[in-house]
């Protein structure tokens, strides 16, 4: 029955997940982000890399949103005008040009997100999905034996309940 499945069962595990230690640059981020995603066509397009400490604790994560908000200018973060018309950053020309190298040498540690919420290996599939829509999350933490096991997304629950209200 598909209604006794288990986080665990659906979960990207560990060491299929891209994962970085915390001083790693955006740069090395990305490569991290490109390989895994070369490694793992078609079965999955890594959207975050975990970030852990060097007792291999869960930090935080690193979404593409991060990374890429992370390599914006400076100017964009700091100045009066900007914040008050946010649209004016475009005007002002290339967000992403001659600094943008030396923004990627950035450690994640500065831009990464804090971990909302985990899920526990053996709880429910109703569990997780009812933690995602309330954290408004895509992905979460799987935690089996006080440690990180793997990464639950959304899209592979949408794709549980989906096979369920379809049939298939």
């Amino acid at each position: 029955m598909p209604n006794d499945k288990k986080v665990k069962d659906l979960m990207i595990p560990l060491e299929d997940y891209p994962h970085i230690p915390y001083w790693f640059s955006l740069r090395q981020a990305m490569a991290i982000v490109r390989e895994a995603a070369i490694k793992f066509e078609g079965s999955f397009e890594p959207r975050a890399v975990l970030v852990f400490d060097e007792k291999y604790q869960l930090m935080g994560i690193l979404t593409l949103r991060d990374i890429i908000k992370g390599l914006e200018p400076r100017f964009l973060h700091e100045t009066a005008l900007v914040k008050a018309d946010p649209s004016l950053a475009v005007m002002i020309g290339d967000l992403f040009g001659p600094g943008l190298k030396e923004a990627s040498q950035k450690p994640v540690s500065e831009v990464m997100s804090p971990i909302k919420v985990t899920v526990q290996g053996n709880d429910p599939i109703a569990k997780a999905i009812f933690l995602m829509i309330k954290e408004d999350v895509g992905l979460m933490p799987v935690i089996q034996d006080s440690k990180v096991a793997g990464m639950i997304r959304l899209s592979d629950l949408f794709k549980e309940i989906s096979d369920l209200v379809l049939g298939d």
